[in-house]
């Protein structure tokens, strides 16, 4: 049985009650997640491409209806270590066409033999014991098409209201943060090129009217959480 099956049929409330600080609601930081993808494939011209998409790790199937509303003609693939969280996944998604599920290793090895445009990983790899994360990464990078991309966003250690918010976590309990600069090496040791690292998440809700600077402000390592796109 996966660690998180026993977290499944609460997660949405648990992490409503963790993010509240921010004032924002989860489905807020699932949408922004898959909107930074949207934005930058937007910037390189792929935006309307059918895409065949992978969420690595999707839990309970939040970012499904929204990959397929920023991007309407892609194929979506939710896989995860959880049976029981694909169950509810599988259950919450049923009016969302376009979508499979699959069943991931307990080691996080993909048993399906799809190679995608898109890597989707949101907030994952701290979940993974570090000793596992060049080997799963190649994994992914085998089912990488040519041009294909990877997204892989992370909490931000540097951030001292992130990491007091992940400590009070029930379902990060084993989470150990990854540095931005550890993040770039394993990616780098597995063979990809990386493009950027985007760090995001600076303004919480009562000064969201700011939110609209935030792309000009990924450079600054201040962000609750920062994401890597990188490419074969």
């Amino acid at each position: 049985m996966s660690e998180f099956d026993k977290y499944a049929l609460e997660y949405q409330s648990m992490h409503a009650q963790n993010v509240k600080a921010s004032g924002y609601e989860p489905a807020f930081f699932d949408e922004y997640k898959v909107k930074e993808i949207h934005r930058k494939l937007k910037i390189y011209g792929r935006d309307k491409e059918h895409v065949h998409i992978l969420n690595f790790g999707c839990g309970i199937g939040k970012s499904e209806p929204l990959l397929r509303k920023y991007f309407p003609s892609s194929s979506i693939i939710g896989a995860d270590v959880s049976q029981d969280s694909l169950d509810m996944a599988k259950s919450a998604n049923k009016d969302v066409s376009g979508i499979q599920w699959e069943l991931l290793s307990e080691t996080g090895a993909i048993p399906f033999s799809d190679t995608f445009d898109v890597i989707f990983i949101a907030n994952v790899f701290h979940h993974i014991p570090h000793s596992e994360h060049i080997r799963i990464l190649k994994d992914l990078k085998n089912h990488l098409r040519p041009g294909g991309m990877i997204f892989m966003f992370e909490h931000n250690p540097w951030n001292p209201i992130t990491v007091r918010t992940i400590k009070d976590c029930p379902f990060d309990i084993d989470a150990v943060l990854l540095p931005p600069s550890y993040s770039e090496h394993i990616y780098k040791e597995s063979g990809f090129s990386i493009r950027k690292r985007t760090f995001t998440l600076f303004f919480p809700a009562f000064v969201g009217f700011l939110r609209p600077l935030e792309p000009m402000l990924g450079f600054l390592p201040f962000g609750a959480q920062y994401y890597y796109e990188a490419q074969v």
